[in-house]
């Protein structure tokens, strides 16, 4: 080919013969690489499409085995296409790629045959990566990303079949990575993000596998489902999930894989969430057990972490504001029951750390272990600065007649106002009765600025209530209940004021049938009221007490201790620097 160099019109610099020549050069190369993805793939059954339109575009599709489908579309500048296909099988790998705008770059690899992926990017500085191998039988791996904007990456990589993935970027410097492996014996992997605006970063990771029958015939395990969806729209939003349902063991040893799930919804700038999931239960039969969780966030720099662990967990986070922080972790294992957690922030600098434990012992041959109950948490959070923490474990332990059966847990933790805290603790077990028969339960209402409320109950049978309205108010709590005790112990707290101070101690002991019941009330300033009441081995009868303060400077200071009886202590003050003090053995 001769190509002859032409005359510029007036402004137009004269083309070499050199240029045109590298210009059909690359134009020819093109051609060359569309013959040689249809001509070089061996098999009859091999499809290949490239379309280019503007200069320096680049494409190169190989394909190998047969059943392979391929289509490329570049429109713009500088864009790039890679594919390679291998198939032994009679499967089909398909890809398709349409590139539209300046420097778009996508590179596709699928190997083993039924991959699908499909990949639009429109934009510029676009850059897509897919890799998919390891397909067998009807196992599927499947990938799609679209990208619009302005330097937007995307990178998958998927093993084994079974996983199913979908990326969305509409902005600039958006960053998605996925990562999903499926085992033979593994699940399903499915994972979902969208991303508007700019610089947002989205990592999903997912794993599921299990173990193959051995070599004695003893069944496998199998592995869970993974499940994950995160849509972010805003600047600077990150946001991580990690999903692991991995089965272990063979026969009676054999643990399969729980199901996990997780969406998390950023709104806003800067925001964070990170989601850990895992856990496996005996057996050979996966997805028995799920680990839930859902965060919302809507605002500036709010974190959330979440951790779960063992099936059987169910947490829910909501945050409208800015730099509120949450953290639960959730532990559950096939010896305990359920774990549930709640956490609501609207406002600034809201902080709320949750923590739940239910286990238990496996019961040996005719002998029935402890198990675990159940936990529960709420925490509404309204204002600034507010603080709540709650911690709950309900474990069993022991064999047979010394079996201890976790309680059950209630929390719920109402914050309205600025730098309140909150802090409640729940434990305990009991002999006899079956787990989560019976249970501590809690209240803390504040509304003011800080407010401090504090709560223990242990064993079960403890019933608590605090409100606090005003400033500075501070209420301590703790209730302490035999294993073997038929008593309650009810506690209720009320300060509206300033500077009030109200402690309730509460302990039942061994085969009383009473009751010990604790009531504070004071509206006023400076208030100040110490309740102790403790209840004998032999106690029939019941602590009762009431205080009721209102005005300034007002002291009760109430201590009862029977043997046998029942103490009933009443004090109620009214006016200005009275002061009260009782004590009944």
């Amino acid at each position: 080919m001769v190509v002859w160099p032409h005359r510029a019109r007036p402004n137009q610099r004269a083309v070499s013969t050199e240029e045109c020549r590298e210009h059909h050069m690359k134009n020819m190369t093109a051609l060359a690489l569309i013959l040689a993805s249809t001509s070089f793939a061996y098999a009859a059954d091999n499809e290949s499409f490239v379309g280019q339109v503007g200069a320096n575009n680049g494409a190169l599709v190989g394909q190998s085995g047969g059943n392979n489908r391929q289509g490329t579309v570049q429109l713009g500048a500088r864009n790039y296409a890679a594919t390679s296909q291998v198939n032994s099988g009679s499967k089909t790998n398909e890809s398709g790629i349409g590139q539209v705008g300046y420097k778009n770059n996508a590179l596709v690899g699928q190997d083993g045959g039924n991959n699908r992926q499909r990949t639009f990017q429109g934009g510029a500085l676009n850059s897509a990566t897919t890799s998919q191998s390891g397909a067998t039988g009807t196992r599927l791996n499947e990938s799609g990303t679209t990208q619009l904007g302005y330097a937007n990456g995307s990178i998958v990589g998927q093993t084994g079949g079974l996983n199913n993935q979908g990326t969305f970027q509409a902005g600039a410097r958006n960053n998605s990575a996925t990562g999903q492996n499926s085992g033979a014996q593994g699940s399903t992997n499915r994972s979902r993000t969208g991303q508007i605006g700019i610089a947002n970063n989205a990592l999903t990771s997912q794993n599921t596998a299990g173990t193959p029958v051995s070599a004695t015939g003893k069944p496998g395990s199998r592995g869970g489902a993974n499940d994950s969806t995160i849509f972010q729209v805003g600047r600077g939003n990150q946001a991580v999930t990690g999903q692991t349902s991995n089965g272990t063991g063979n026969g009676i040893s054999a643990r399969s894989g729980v199901d996990n799930n997780s969406g998390v919804l950023q709104v806003g700038r800067d925001n964070y969430s990170s989601v850990s999931q895992s856990g496996t239960r005996p057996g050979n039969t996966a997805g028995g057990k799920v680990n839930s969780s859902g965060t919302a966030q809507f605002g500036f720099e709010n974190g959330s972490v979440v951790g779960q662990v063992g099936g059987n967990n169910t947490q829910g986070t909501l945050q409208i504001g800015g730099r509120n922080s949450s953290t639960t972790g959730q532990n559950a294992t096939e010896f305990g029951a359920t774990n549930s957690a709640r956490t609501l922030q609207v406002g600034v600098g809201n902080g709320a750390l949750t923590s739940q434990n239910t286990t238990g012992v496996a019961d040996l041959s005719i002998l029935s272990g402890g198990k675990g109950g159940s936990n529960s948490s709420t925490v509404l959070q309204f204002g600034a600065g507010n603080w709540a923490t709650t911690g709950q474990d309900s474990t069993g332990s022991g064999l047979s007649l010394f079996a201890l059966n976790g309680v059950d847990n209630n929390s719920t933790t109402v914050q309205v106002g600025a730098r309140n805290y909150a802090l409640t603790s729940q434990s305990g077990s009991r002999p006899l009765v079956p787990a989560g028969s019976l249970s501590n339960d809690s209240f803390v209402g504040q509304i003011g600025a800080r407010n401090s409320a504090t709560v223990g109950q242990v064993n079960g049978l403890n019933g608590q209530a605090t409100l606090q309205v005003g400033y500075r108010n501070n209420a301590v709590t703790g209730q302490n209940n035999d294993r073997l005790s038929l008593n309650y112990n009810a506690a209720g707290t009320i300060q509206a004021g300033a500077r009030n101070n109200a402690v309730t101690s509460q302990v039942a002991n061994p085969l009383s049938g009473g009751l010990n019941a604790s009531l504070i009330a004071q509206v006023g300033y400076d208030n100040q009221a110490s309740v102790g009441q403790t209840g004998m081995q032999d106690m029939i009868g019941a602590n009762t007490q009431a205080t009721v303060q209102i005005g300034a400077g007002n002291y009760a200071q109430t201590s009862q201790s029977t043997n046998s009886g029942s103490n009933t202590s009443s004090i109620v003050q009214v006016g200005y620097k009275n002061s009260a003090v009782v004590s009944q053995k």
